[in-house]
């Protein structure tokens, strides 16, 4: 059948390859929303000051306006991820989010981002909904919804080892998978911020401890937690039934599954630049095409390809590298795109350029997309 698209000029359009959201099933994925009208002017009147507030009141319209076309309300929201420039504009983004989506109670997750793709913004969130489905909301614990369960956490900042806040988070996890319903071996996906990227063999070693035999699939990155006394923060999903691990090829840091088939959901860890020997090829776009090569890879061994992508989150250490991250990337997506957010951070790989992760699903490659026309 393939994809369907909605049409929409109502929201930016995009600067590459991406759409805005895409929808499979009851499952909807949308992707990194700034606060922009459509002809991508950032929101805000103050000349020569960026206005965060303003920006945020437009990103939460925006993604309004992205899932009405697809059938869905704010309220049906179960996790959303945001991105700040300046980390110390949170308690104003937070006081805004409070508003809109204080009663609704998704997974919430805020991480630093040293800017965006789009030069003076200040914010971007993705975030994801479920539709004709229940949802149980489960307040300072996670959300479940369609079988999956989201729920995140950071590490205690009364302790300042890094190795006794991951058991903590990783503990943390856990308790609250199984106080929605699951079990630890349910748990299929970790999203997880390091401060310090020098931390990530001890987190590697925390997560071999509590998941020794079906570990999730994984991605770590580097960036400012919400809490600057927290030394990491744990994004996580559960399915019911858990999944079938896939061999690889492994994740940037060697960390975790490479991916988890969990039902039609293929959860791809982060994928980097390496050759055929575990070296990583030179250059942005090369590193780029280097890691599609590796996820075409784990696409392949779950019976997908690229078509049934309905997400991928990028990390760059550069903006520089941006025009050759999109030649790699687009070389290797195809129109209507999947959505996706793109950020700057650090990772564990040393001399890592790009870091790629993917969500697929089984009936990706009839996904009704959104997405702005030429």
């Amino acid at each position: 059948m393939g994809k369907q698209v909605i049409y929409t000029d109502r929201v930016m359009k995009p600067i590459a390859h991406f759409s805005h959201a895409a929808r499979v099933g009851n499952l909807i994925h949308v992707g990194a929303t700034a606060g922009t009208d459509a002809q991508r002017r950032l929101e805000g009147t103050s000349l020569g000051l960026v206005d965060v507030a303003a920006q945020t009141r437009k990103m939460f319209e925006n993604v309004g306006i992205v899932l009405g076309l697809l059938g869905a309300r704010l309220e049906h929201t179960v996790r959303v991820k945001t991105y700040i420039a300046d980390i110390r504009d949170q308690q104003r983004y937070r006081e805004l989010y409070a508003e809109v989506f204080g009663l609704t109670a998704p997974d919430h997750i805020v991480v630093g981002s040293a800017g965006f793709p789009l030069p003076q913004a200040a914010i971007e969130l993705d975030l994801v909904a479920v539709v004709d489905a229940p949802i149980v909301r489960m307040p300072g614990v996670g959300v479940r919804a369609d079988g999956r369960f989201y729920c995140s956490t950071a590490g205690a900042p009364d302790r300042g080892d890094f190795a006794a806040q991951a058991t903590v988070a990783l503990r943390s996890i856990c308790d609250g998978v199984e106080q929605g319903g699951f079990s630890r071996s349910d748990v299929v996906y970790l999203h997880v911020t390091l401060a310090d990227s020098r931390d990530a063999p001890a987190f590697g070693a925390a997560l071999a401890r509590t998941f020794p035999t079906e570990p999730p699939a994984c991605t770590l990155v580097t960036a400012s937690p919400s809490d600057p006394c927290s030394l990491l923060q744990i994004e996580a999903i559960a399915a019911a039934g858990g999944g079938r691990r896939l061999a690889g090829p492994k994740g940037a840091a060697g960390i975790g599954a490479a991916a988890v088939l969990a039902g039609d959901d293929l959860y791809i860890g982060g994928q980097v630049g390496e050759g055929e020997y575990g070296q990583l090829v030179t250059g942005g776009e090369a590193q780029t095409r280097a890691a599609w090569e590796r996820i075409r890879a784990i696409l392949d061994e779950a019976g997908m390809d690229a078509r049934s992508i309905v997400r991928t989150n990028n990390v760059l250490t550069d903006w520089r590298l941006y025009a050759d991250f999109n030649a790699g990337y687009g070389a290797n997506v195809s129109d209507p795109y999947p959505p996706r957010a793109t950020v700057l951070g650090g990772l564990p790989r040393y001399r890592a350029l790009v870091q790629i992760e993917a969500v697929a699903h089984r009936l990706g490659s009839e996904a009704v997309i959104v997405q702005v026309p030429d």
